[in-house]
């Protein structure tokens, strides 16, 4: 699932920074914005998880949505608009961020390793903002996709 089969650059091949990208983050900077004003935020752990489900959605890369890693909890966020993530909190490893929270985002070419660009900045524009059902609907896909896996793997073991 992690892997494009046509050889296009994928989400899930973010997971892990590029050596240039990680020296810049050691030296990058970031800081705090207030959510539930113009987007909500949605944090997905794991990391991987959430690259896999923007790959499944499909998310292009170059496509303007604001997406960013925190290295440091191994969550991917991203923006969706405000008051519309009811859904997504109700699955495992998802956190939605509304008003009332507050986000570490990037600065900068980089940002630092617990606030990464993947994909940014962009303006607060709501086309820009990752509908939250289809997210959903993405992250679930992915999580199914993982269990065929793992039964697999037990079956085969099993024999």
């Amino acid at each position: 699932m992690a892997n494009s089969m046509n050889g296009a650059r994928t989400w899930a091949a973010l997971l892990d920074p590029a050596p240039e990208v990680l020296g810049g983050l050691r030296n990058g900077s970031s800081s705090w914005a207030a959510c539930g004003w113009t987007w909500d935020a949605v944090a997905i752990a794991p990391l991987q998880r959430g690259l896999e489900a923007l790959d499944a959605l499909p998310v292009p890369l170059d496509a303007g949505f604001t997406v960013i890693a925190d290295h440091a909890r191994q969550e991917l966020i991203t923006y969706i608009p405000c008051e519309s993530g009811a859904a997504l909190g109700l699955l495992q490893g998802v956190r939605v961020l509304g008003r009332g929270s507050d986000l570490l985002v990037p600065a900068g070419r980089y940002g630092t390793y617990a606030a990464a660009w993947l994909s940014g900045p962009h303006d607060d524009d709501p086309e820009h903002f990752i509908d939250p059902g289809r997210l959903r609907d993405a992250l679930l896909a992915v999580d199914s996709w993982h269990l065929a896996q793992a039964q697999k793997i037990e079956n085969a073991f099993a024999e």
